[in-house]
């Protein structure tokens, strides 16, 4: 969920407040963005998408630490 949160972040981002650095971007570039790249921008809907993100974030940590699961545990995908 979280990876699917940042592609909408940064596909957001791109289409609208930094559509100049995309259209820098051609074909097969690779660029790794970075989540606070996004942040303190004047996009409401960038900016709800950020909370969303943190938000998640934190519940997420709440979860592993009421229940003693590891970082390891949670991006292990055989699970």
């Amino acid at each position: 969920m979280q990876e699917e949160l940042l592609t909408r972040i940064i596909n957001m981002g791109m289409t609208g407040e930094y559509s100049e650095v995309n259209m820098v971007l051609k074909p097969g570039d690779t660029y790794k963005f970075d989540l606070e790249q996004f942040r303190e921008t004047k996009d409401t809907n960038l900016n709800k998408l950020l909370t969303f993100f943190d938000e998640l974030e934190h519940l997420m940590n709440s979860l592993a630490n009421i229940n003693g699961i590891t970082e390891e545990e949670l991006e292990d995908e055989n699970l």
